[in-house]
């Protein structure tokens, strides 16, 4: 509703009563009309504004009365000094004692007697009082004025009201008293005169309380009629109690009840609002208002915060008569509650009155009884809203009654939404009142909804329980399900029901990790420590944690999950979430059983066991869901994978490890070690990027995971003595513990790894294992093969000693038990100990245990974390001690297998694998394509494709977007370093890995090659492979970062670099780009360079020595110069005192000092430095620095810088001797004249003497000593030791030219006793008189010229003398060297411009030296050549120019070479010492192999002999023979003779060339003009010459062609396989010597056999067409036929044709019985012969050697000789024939015995023949002595007949037949009768009969006892030698 506004205000009228006081402020009086106005305006005026001062009071009331529109409340009011405090105590003491008694319902009425007066008089009429002192008066008028507004209650006169309210502003204390009081009171009651439906006017309610306020403010304690009218008003019409303008008034009040009051936001009771300043006089309800809704508009006032001063104002105002206020409200309300009405009758006003007193806690109680009936009745149900929160936020004492109250809450059932929702506020509210309020709450809900009368609201309040305390709400519903579980009834079922009930309605809002936190906790109520089942307590507590666990699976986790198992990657932040909360659980649940649950009960192993792999998910599956068939059969698996694939905690792991090592628990170590592998491993396996799944700090872990290996021997055996066992571990858990610590040291680098890798060497090495890739002991990381070698010996020691110290040990343990004696078989400990020494040597791992790391590392990819690590980086120290052997295979990999994660491997990882690329390249990748095959150059692209990609990343990180400081630092200084290496393969990687990265990167944006800057022109033609230093390094993005770091590299690389053109190029960069900012970075610089200029004085000679024509080393002069020029002119401007050097270095340090009056501190070698770049003259591109320089050292016509030792102050020498001889041997005046200033007798002498000093120098030097003989002569003598030799030394300077010396020259020779004699030392040319100045000119005409006629071997001859004579040539000798230098230098210039002379110097003089080195005196030509080098070395200079000048003169070159061989053969003898001449050919033969371009075959070829003929250097003949190579791969035919080749391919073989594979290959494939046979002849020729060896042969000695061929032998015969497969069809009589050629040497001819004929042999045999072996045949036994063949070889071949089995092929596999033989091999007769001669010859050759096997041999090759006769008789009667002829010829000879043998033989074998036989074979021993014959059966069957005794008939006719055929035979072949006879018995034992044998001494007719022969007696009459039988008697047996 509309707020009433306020009237304007007006101005008093004059028509107002002149008496009393005007109406205060502006108020006109009009009547009656005017009254409803005036009225509302005072309303807004209730509250008095400040008094102003006493003598204008009532302007100023009217003023603040005016003002105080916008004011809710009376301010606190100022002491009054002029009016004496009044104490409302002292006044009311009798009152306040009197209301001690009981209190009537009803309050009395006022009993002072009211005076009246008129209201505009009150004022005075109060004061005049109060000066009378009359209190009673005051009283009275007071209580008039009260009367006065009770009568006109309705209507109120402004005037009195206004007066009473000033007064109370100024004189508060006036209404204390007792009689006022209760005047007031009365207005505060209901006036029972004003009609029951009219409320009236409250404003004199209003006035009474704001009056009663203002006297009572400061008191604290008040009288009880104040709560009396407020019960009164609050059950009545709520007039006062409810209007904001007594609020201050009603809350002190309050304070009686202690009520914690709701907020009116919370408060629900006004909804429609009524204005505030409706409160006007004569004001009434509304009347479309209802009496409720009027009533609650009175609440809607605006609410405000409380001023400070109202807060003030508010205190508790009956500390003193709470007991009495408590007693009368309880029994008011009582009463009413206890009224019988009807519930509907119960009154708005009594619920807020009940909600004004819930501070008591009956009043709680009582109200939570009917607050359930109250909230239902829709009248009341705002009201019962405001109590119901009144009730909740006033349970703040947790007592009895307080319980009560929570448990009738609880069990308040409400229906409708909103109403609901307000309850659910004030659980809250209740939960806030109290902590303790939470556990009965939730302790009643959960028994409310397990009891039968159970609340459906129960999971809704938990909900809000859980949303309101979810730290504590968790622990509290914990703590119930504890409680449960104590029950003696198993509450298992119904606990997981409920739990799960409770999850599903709260929706998973639940701290799960608090519940289980909870559920843990120890108790230590009564009914916990006493409870029967504890055992089945701990079991079901750890069921619930494993259901509690899985409950956390919301439905987002699962979603998660499935896509993780998918492979997608959303939600995982959810997912995580769930892992880390499992984790947390499992770690507080295994902190639980190891703390709590043994103080619980002690459980049985099992069941400790059990619920100890229960909380951590390992337990077998149906233990999870057996209670109630949770989780569903769907979700088991999924549920069970989700809660155990989950990280571990430290926490968690370290307690495993602690119960394991804890002898009171139940869990052993190798069950401990088990579950911590399993879950360390199941935990690692869950790795990914965003979740920690290993995390551990303490590295204490691995001393626990150790000990828990640890033996413990049982305690109870007593150990002897003073012994100490040793550390032992049990080997299964030892090596369980390895892979275990592995893994948590691969997910924790930083702090485990660290450890392990500094102190745990077998760990150590797994991880170097797992990062390298390669599992074999010992590691590869180890490269040294020494080391390697070590480490394998000390492992078998360690296990030698392990093995005796367990032996040892059991065997004290069996002493003390089972005095069983201990051995190695016997052992039981042996194979299950193992020693424990963790930090000791790294152990050989069992293989099985490599196996596992291997697959460890495979899935868990525990290497990839390791080398991903860069703090510590593992990876980078591996590199760096591998660095150096350049094998590192797995580095590959590692690099192969992080494709695309480049940046996770260091930096200097991607540069090492960059130079282990560079350094793997082939140098010749053409000559491999050919043969490679598809896999490898797949292979190959994709390496080169990755080494694309590494350079593009290195690239990146230098010169990309990206690039940064630390990355540029790090790759330069990888290669950097590597620059200063002592190894050179080492440096030129370096420097080609710094090529790549630089040099390819400045074109890697396209960008076209600049051309070089003007200045820099020099230096890049000069130093053209050096331009990523000096072009492209400079060009760096962040150069400056790195200018620092490549100075210090480059300044220690001068030191160790030995290449020339590499120390050029660093010395101009750091000429360029050194940063020499500060002093002590200059100094370094200059001290460095000063060092390499004065210490390595060879690299610096070489770098110089071609200044004249070298554009490189004039710039290298320029850049030292620029470098030192700097420098000194920078110390010459530095001050006096500035430190420039550390104190350590002050003892070379030196102060300077110039005549100018400038100084300077540096190091002596500094100076020294400068004074010799001095010496080398000035460079040709400018001359500034070094004039300047020279200037600064050596000023002209002024006196040297003075020096001094900065540590001693003595006088310091700047210029030793031997700096002062480089001055005086350079070109430069000035130097020459400051070094021979000042010089002593002796220098000067020793000066003379030395040798490369200038000709203008050497005038000076002996012009000195002309003045030194002038000045001291004696002086001057006696330090010339030799005066002959100096004289003659005069003389020689003289020769070159020299001046002066004249004098010296004479004081010489003065002292010689006689002139020598003239031949033998010429006097010096020109007369001494001569003028100085003419020296020169003379010497230069005195060169003589040669001409064409000039023997040049003499003039050779004369310069080097072939007798060693004094330590000086001949005079002669200078000259004629000089003249040969001359005329070669200008035939080398004319050469040069074109016009070469025809008779040319060089040529002649190439060919004397090569005719002298042909003589005999050679070696002491090359002598005399090393000895005078300095002659020698010109010579050969300027030849070896000549020859590079005319390259196409190959006749000249290949003697140049021929010569150079020469001499060095000569010079490399170990006699003669290392010289200058050797080194200077040495080097000639290398560059001109290397600079020399083949021009065709055949001239290489040359080369190649020559340099194998004279022993040539290794290098060279490698080089060459690679060129000969790629000339013949690049087409060229070879146009060269075979015997050629045959030369240089034997010279190869003879030096071992390992070329020679190669050279054959590329010879034998390249096109030629020469007919196809020409390999063959090549390699045949060569093999044939190994067949061949030198005469005399050690017959014990290896086979001839490994002496000479060695393993080239197998190669010449597998190429020969190839070019002629048919081995003799290309060059048939150059290859039938190979196979059948006879060898030389004497004895036994099987080693003198090549080991290749029988290879060759048998693929002749195997691979040769029939026409190619017929021709063979014929060749070998035609009568052409070669006597030099081997017949062994030759028969062997014949018998191999008979039996190859291509000849067999097409035959039946099954041979019949009565097969005839095959005869292959058709001969002729004429070749029969010729076989016959080649058994014989073999035979001969034999018995020649002493070999008594020759008759066996003829016997051997019996059968071929029968083969070839074919069976034949007309080819055995030619070949008995030939025989005879033969031993009629050769008669008794070794020859004519192998034939008799042979015939007798073949006699034996074809007896039928009859052929005439020679006497000599009956006399031959060979008949008895051989083998069987075949005749031999039946003459034995004869014999045996004959010694038949039977008498039987046909006993006798048998032996008649045998006798005559006994006869016959003795006729025809007595040989052969003779030949058993003779045998001493017979044919018994001897092995050669048709039977066995019986043994050697029976009679012939026992001795066989096989079969008769089947042999017919009537054969033998068929025979042409039987006659006719002469009688049937039988001759008698002898």
């Amino acid at each position: 509703m509309n707020r009433a506004k306020p009237a304007a205000v007006r101005r008093p009228s004059a028509a107002a009563k002149p008496s009393g006081h005007p109406p205060p402020g502006d108020f006109i009086a009009l009547g009656s009309k005017g009254q409803a106005n005036e009225s509302k305006t005072a309303s807004t005026l209730l509250k008095p504004a400040p008094s102003g001062l006493p003598s204008e009071r009532k302007r100023d009331a009217a003023a603040a009365l005016a003002g105080a529109s916008a004011l809710t409340g009376l301010t606190k009011r100022p002491k009054l000094s002029s009016t004496p405090p009044l104490s409302a105590l002292g006044r009311l003491a009798e009152a306040a004692v009197a209301e001690k008694r009981a209190i009537s319902p009803s309050i009395k009425e006022p009993s002072v007697v009211p005076i009246e007066v008129a209201p505009a008089a009150l004022l005075d009429e109060i004061e005049a009082a109060e000066l009378e002192g009359n209190d009673d008066r005051l009283e009275g008028v007071l209580c008039g004025a009260v009367k006065q507004l009770k009568v006109t209650r309705a209507k109120p006169d402004s005037t009195l009201y206004l007066s009473l309210m000033y007064l109370a502003k100024i004189k508060p204390n006036i209404f204390a008293t007792e009689g006022v009081i209760e005047a007031l009171c009365s207005l505060l009651r209901r006036d029972a005169s004003i009609n029951f439906k009219a409320k009236g006017n409250s404003l004199v309610s209003v006035l009474a309380c704001n009056l009663l306020m203002a006297a009572y403010e400061e008191d604290e304690n008040w009288p009880e009629i104040f709560v009396k009218v407020y019960i009164e008003d609050s059950l009545g019409e709520r007039i006062w109690v409810d209007s904001p303008h007594c609020k201050t008034f009603v809350d002190n009040i309050q304070t009686a009840f202690n009520t914690k009051m709701p907020p009116k936001s919370m408060l629900l009771q006004g909804e429609v609002g009524r204005g505030g300043g409706d409160l006007s006089a004569g004001s009434s309800p509304h009347p479309s208002l209802t009496e409720e809704e009027d009533s609650q508009t009175e609440l809607l006032i605006a609410e405000e915060k409380l001023s400070p001063e109202q807060e003030g104002q508010l205190m508790p105002r009956y500390d003193e008569l709470a007991e009495s206020v408590e007693e009368y409200v309880l029994d008011m309300l009582r009463d009413q509650l206890n009224r019988r009405q009807p519930i509907d009758n119960v009154s708005r006003n009594l619920l807020r009155l009940l909600t004004s007193t819930c501070g008591y806690k009956e009043v709680r109680l009582m109200t939570v009884q009917k607050l359930e009936m109250w909230l239902q009745n829709p009248k009341l149900t705002r009201p019962a809203q405001d109590l119901l929160m009144s009730v909740c936020m006033n349970c703040t004492t947790h007592g009895a009654e307080d319980m009560d109250v929570i448990s009738h809450l609880i069990k308040i059932r409400l229906k409708p939404k909103v109403l609901l929702n307000h309850y659910m506020l004030c659980v809250r509210e209740l939960l806030t009142a109290h902590k303790d309020n939470l556990g009965t709450t939730i302790k009643f809900v959960i028994f409310n909804e397990l009891s039968n009368a159970r609340n459906p609201n129960n999971m809704q309040i938990l909900h809000t329980v859980l949303q309101h305390s979810s730290e504590r709400a968790p622990k509290f519903l914990a703590m119930v399900f504890q409680d449960l579980l104590t029950s003696k009834d198993d509450y298992l079922r119904a606990s997981r029901a409920l739990l799960r009930e409770i999850i599903k309605q709260t929706k998973h809002e639940i701290n799960f990790q608090a519940f289980c936190l909870g559920l843990m906790q120890e108790r230590k109520e009564p009914q916990h420590l006493d409870m029967e089942f504890k055992e089945r307590f701990v079991i079901h507590i750890t069921d619930v944690l494993a259901v509690s666990m899985m409950l956390g699976i919301t439905a987002q986790v699962k979603e998660a999950g499935v896509a993780w198992d998918k492979g997608e990657k959303k939600n995982l932040e959810v997912l995580r979430s769930f892992q880390n909360q499992i984790a947390a659980i499992q770690r507080d649940a295994v902190w639980w059983l190891h703390t709590v649950v043994p103080s619980i009960s002690k459980l049985a192993p099992k069941d400790y066991v059990h619920c100890l792999h229960k909380v951590l998910f390992t337990e077998q599956p149906e233990t999870y869901y057996k209670w109630d068939n949770w989780p569903p059969e769907s979700d088991r698996n999924f549920f069970l994978r989700l809660c155990s694939e989950v990280p571990i905690l430290e926490d968690t792991l370290m307690r495993i490890l602690v119960i394991g090592l804890s002898r009171e628990l139940p869990l052993g170590p190798a069950d401990a070690m088990e579950l911590a592998d399993h879950l360390v491993k199941r935990a690692a396996a869950v790795q990914a990027d965003d979740v920690e799944v290993l995390k551990v700090e303490r590295i204490q872990l691995i001393d626990a995971v150790l000990n828990l290996c640890t033996y413990h021997h049982p305690e109870n055996i007593q150990l002897p003595p003073g012994y100490q066992p040793p550390n032992l571990a049990i080997s299964t858990l030892y090596w369980k513990a390895w892979p275990l610590l592995l893994v948590v040291a691969a997910f924790n680098p930083e702090n485990i790894g660290l450890a392990a890798w500094e102190e745990y060497p077998t760990l150590k090495m797994l991880m170097e294992m797992v990062m390298t890739n390669n599992y074999s002991y010992p590691p590869c990381t180890l490269t040294d093969e020494e080391t390697r070698t070590e480490m394998v010996n000390r492992e078998l020691q360690i296990s030698q000693r392990e093995k005796q110290e367990i032996l040892a040990f059991e065997g004290h343990l069996a002493a003390a038990s089972t005095k069983q004696t201990i051995t190695e078989s016997s052992s039981l400990l042996l194979s299950q100990l193992t020693s424990l020494d963790p930090q000791g040597p790294p152990r050989r791992p069992p293989p099985h245990i490599l196996d596992q790391v291997k697959g460890l590392n495979q899935s868990l990819r525990l290497g990839h974390l390791l080398c991903r690590s860069r703090n510590p980086d593992f990876l980078l120290n591996i590199i760096q001690r591998q660095a150096s052997s350049q094998s590192m295979p797995w580095l590959a990999d590692l690099v192969q297998s992080s494709e695309g994660s480049l940046d996770v491997l260091p930096v200097q990882c991607l540069c090492e694998f960059l130079l282990h690329d560079a350094a793997d390249d082939p140098a010749s990748g053409e000559e491999e394509e050919e043969s490679e095959s598809k896999e490898q150059k797949a292979k190959k692209w994709q390496r080169q494709q990755k080494q694309r990609q590494l350079l593009g990343r290195l690239q990146d990180l230098l010169l990309g977007p990206k690039a940064d400081e630390q990355t540029t630092c790090e790759v330069l200084d990888y290669f950097l370093r590597r620059l200063g290496s002592s190894q050179v393969a080492s440096r030129v990687l370096a420097m080609k890995g710094l090529s790549l990265v630089l040099s390819e990167g400045s074109l890697r944006d396209g960008e076209e090659k600049e051309p070089p800057l003007e200045e820099d022109a020099g230096d890049t033609d000069a130093l053209q492979g050096y331009q990523w230093l000096l072009r492209d390094l400079p060009r760096l993005p962040l150069f400056d970062s790195v200018r620092t770091t490549t100075a210090l590299a480059l300044q220690q690389a001068i030191h160790m670099e030995t290449d020339p053109q590499t120390i050029s190029a660093y010395l101009v960069y750091l000429s360029q780009h050194t940063p020499v900012e500060e002093q002590g970075q200059h100094s370094d610089l200059a001290l460095d360079v000063a060092r390499l200029v004065v210490e390595r004085s060879t690299v610096m000679s070489h770098l110089f020595s071609k200044r004249s024509c070298s554009a490189e080393s004039d710039a290298v002069l320029v850049a030292l110069l620029a470098i030192f020029s700097r420098y000194v002119q920078r110390m010459r401007k530095s001050k006096e005192g500035e430190e420039v050097y550390s104190w350590s270095e002050s003892q070379d340090q030196v102060f300077l000092r110039w005549t100018s009056g400038e100084t300077a501190t540096m190091h002596i070698l500094v100076v020294h430095a400068m004074v010799i770049l001095l010496t080398l003259g000035p460079p040709r591109a400018g001359d500034g620095e070094f004039r300047a320089l020279l200037d600064i050292w050596f000023p002209e016509k002024k006196p040297l810088p003075t020096a001094f030792l900065v540590d001693t102050s003595e006088e310091a020498l700047l210029l030793p001797d031997w700096l002062k001889l480089r001055m005086i041997r350079s070109e430069v005046p000035r130097l020459v004249d400051a070094a021979l200033q000042d010089l002593e007798p002796q220098q000067l002498l020793l000066f003379v003497q030395s040798f490369g000093i200038p000709v203008s120098s050497m005038s000076k030097l002996l012009q000195y000593l002309d003045q030194a003989v002038a000045h001291d002569p004696q002086t001057l003598e006696q330090n010339i030791m030799d005066k002959n030799y100096m004289a003659h030394l005069v003389e020689v300077q003289h020769e070159r030219g020299a001046s002066g010396g004249q004098t010296f020259h004479s004081l010489l020779t003065a002292a010689l006793p006689a002139r020598r004699d003239s031949a033998e030392v010429p006097k010096p040319k020109g007369s001494p008189e001569q003028p100085p100045g003419q020296g020169r000119t003379r010497a230069v005409t005195q060169v003589r010229v040669l001409g064409p006629e000039d023997d040049l071997a003499s003039m050779l001859l004369q310069i080097f003398p072939l007798s060693p004579g004094p330590r000086w040539p001949s005079s002669s000798a200078r000259p004629a060297a000089l003249a040969l230098q001359q005329a070669l230098g200008q035939e080398l210039a004319r050469v040069r411009q074109g016009s070469p002379e025809v008779p040319s110097v060089a040529v002649r003089l190439l060919q004397a030296v090569a005719t002298l080195l042909s003589s005999p005196h050679a070696g002491a030509l090359v002598m005399s050549m090393h000895r005078h080098h300095f002659l020698a070395c010109p010579l050969m200079r300027l030849l070896c120019q000549y020859q590079r000048c005319v390259p196409q003169d190959t006749g000249f070159s290949s003697l140049f070479l021929k010569v150079l061989m020469q001499t060095l053969q000569w010079l490399d003898s170990p006699a003669v010492e290392p010289g200058p001449l050797q080194a200077q050919l040495k080097l000639f033969a290398t560059q001109y192999s290397a600079r020399r371009r083949i021009s065709d075959v055949r001239s290489g070829f040359l080369h190649l002999l020559e340099a194998l003929t004279f022993r040539g250097d290794p290098e060279v003949v490698s080089s060459t023979v690679r060129a000969v190579v790629a000339t013949l791969r690049s087409g060229e035919e070879c146009e060269v003779e075979p015997e050629l080749v045959s030369k240089v391919l034997q010279g190869l073989i003879e030096v071992r060339s390992p070329h020679l594979e190669e050279l054959l290959a590329a010879l034998f494939s390249a096109p030629s003009t020469f007919p196809a046979s020409r390999p063959v002849a090549v390699v045949s020729s060569l093999l044939l010459q190994e067949e061949e060896p030198p005469g005399k042969q050690d017959s014990g000695s290896c086979s001839l062609e490994a002496l000479r061929l060695g393993p080239c032998s197998g190669l010449l015969v597998d190429w020969l396989e190839m070019l002629d497969p048919e081995v003799i069809s290309s060059c048939p009589d150059l290859q039938q010597r190979l196979l059948f050629s006879r060898g030389k040497g004497k004895g036994h001819p099987g080693p003198q056999v090549p080991s290749f004929r029988p290879y060759l042999l048998a693929l002749l045999t195997h691979q040769s067409s029939w026409s190619t072996l017929h021709q063979c045949i014929h060749v070998l036994l035609g009568k052409a036929r070669d006597q030099r063949f081997d017949p062994s070889a030759s028969l062997d071949f014949l018998w191999a044709c008979i039996h190859v089995p291509r000849v067999w092929q097409g035959r039946d596999q099954r041979t019949p019985q009565r097969r005839r033989e095959e005869l292959a091999l058709r001969v002729r007769a004429p070749e029969l012969v010729g076989l016959v001669e080649l058994v014989l010859a073999e035979a001969e050759a034999r018995s020649q050697d002493g070999d008594a096997g020759a008759c066996g041999l003829l016997q051997a090759r019996l059968p071929l000789l029968l083969s070839c006769c074919r069976g034949e008789d007309q080819s055995v009667r030619k070949v008995a024939a030939h025989l005879t002829g033969c031993i009629q010829q050769w008669g008794d000879s070794v020859l004519g015995r192998c034939c008799q043998d042979l015939l007798v033989q073949l006699y034996l074998q074809r007896p039928e023949l009859r052929v005439p036989v020679p006497e000599v074979l009956l006399h031959s021993e060979g008949a008895a002595g051989s083998s069987i014959c075949k005749l031999d059966g039946l003459i034995h069957r004869f014999i045996i007949l004959l010694a038949d005794t039977s008498d039987s008939r046909a006993s006798e006719n048998r032996v008649a037949d045998a006798n005559m055929a006994c006869r016959k035979l003795a006729v025809a072949h007595p040989l052969l009768l003779l030949r058993y006879c003779l045998r001493p018995g017979g044919f018994a034992g001897s092995g050669d009969g048709p039977g066995p044998s019986s043994g050697a001494g029976a009679p012939p007719a026992l001795a066989w006892s096989g079969p008769p022969f089947q042999v017919p007696l009537q054969e033998c009459a068929l025979w042409p030698e039987a006659g006719p039988r002469r009688g049937s008697r039988p001759l008698a047996t002898p």
